[in-house]
């Protein structure tokens, strides 16, 4: 019985070396999309800028230290007083303050 199909001892049989180099490169670019949006998120690598108004709750030795949204946070060389309100910005979920200025 003949199905119409005859294979050739010399043919290529199974999947070639550029066919699984492909398959290979697809499941690599597959899992890092899925470790990029579940795992390890993206936002993650650029955290948002927050700008706030806070009040400097204490002073001491050049140091203030007034209380953000998230924790207190540090003004090195401090050149305000105790109870002045200044606007800072800050990176999420980062300790440093970028930037401070005092407002009215």
């Amino acid at each position: 019985m003949s199905y119409g199909y005859e294979m050739d001892a010399g043919e290529n049989q199974g999947i070639s070396n550029r066919q699984l180099a492909l398959i290979f490169g697809i499941s690599i670019v597959g899992i890092f999309i899925v470790f990029a949006l579940f795992i390890f998120p993206i936002q993650n690598l650029f955290p948002e800028t927050i700008t706030e108004q806070v009040t400097i709750i204490s002073k001491s030795d050049g140091e203030c230290v007034v209380n953000s949204q998230d924790h207190p946070r540090g003004i090195s060389n401090c050149n305000y007083n105790m109870g002045d309100k200044l606007q800072i910005t800050y990176k999420y979920g980062t300790a440093p303050i970028e930037t401070h200025k005092k407002i009215n």
